[in-house]
């Protein structure tokens, strides 16, 4: 009966000292994790490390804000740039007659008269005398003035032709501006619509407005310009 509990018992012995070893096993790493049981040694080499990490943090965060301010910066300046583009983009539209545009200016109207002296040089004339007074854009009659607009009398140099089309009494030419100094622009003594109506008795009638509205003028077809770069001078 004694020969049979015995290889129980050492099996049972066996156990106890596995789970033993392995509980002096898990303590003695537990002991390695721990600080409190390193040498000086290893913690002083666990304490450079860490400075060291600590160290590359501080300089990645401040090379991180570095950037991060740099893509602020190069952003405001970026909208810097594309809202001065914009704005003269919006000038050089306004110059070419390409946008309607409204503003506050001055509308003089040329009604019929009598001696049918009005041509169309006072026309030019008129719109000369806007422009110098400090006029920002122009129509007559519907039609946006710029640089590119043909104002000519008719083969019988009776009517007036703006483009090419016939336009008639009352001449309507509208400016946008500043209405004072239009206003004195274009009535200045012995200017164009003094002479016209001293000397030739033509009503030319002068109203600020407050606010007019221009239209936009018809895109210039461009059959044989091209665009050309310029090779730079060594």
């Amino acid at each position: 009966m004694f020969a049979k509990k015995w290889p129980l018992t050492l099996i049972v012995a066996f156990a106890c000292l596995g789970l033993l070893l392995s509980l002096q096993f898990k303590t003695h790493q537990a002991m390695a994790d721990d600080l409190n049981y390193q040498s000086n040694e290893t913690l002083a080499a666990i304490a450079k490390n860490l400075t060291t990490k600590y160290y590359q943090l501080i300089q990645e965060v401040w090379d991180l804000r570095t950037q991060l301010k740099l893509l602020q910066q190069s952003a405001d300046q970026n909208k810097t740039a594309l809202e001065a583009m914009s704005r003269e983009q919006q000038k050089l539209n306004t110059a070419l007659g390409t946008v309607p545009v409204e503003g506050p200016g001055i509308t003089v109207t040329i009604p019929e008269n009598d001696q049918n002296y009005f041509g169309y040089q006072d026309i030019v004339d008129i719109i000369n005398e806007l422009w110098n007074s400090g006029a920002e854009a122009v129509c007559v009659n519907g039609f946006r003035i710029t640089n590119s607009t043909s104002i000519m009398p008719d083969s019988e140099y009776i009517a007036v032709l703006i483009n090419g089309v016939r336009i008639s009494y009352p001449y309507t030419i509208k400016a946008i501006g500043e209405p004072n100094s239009l206003d004195k622009g274009i009535s200045i003594p012995f200017g164009i619509v003094d002479n016209l109506k001293t000397l030739f008795k033509i009503p030319i009638l002068i109203e600020q407005e407050e606010n007019l509205k221009l239209p936009s003028a018809s895109t210039p077809n461009f059959n044989y310009t091209q665009t050309t770069v310029e090779k730079a001078v060594e």
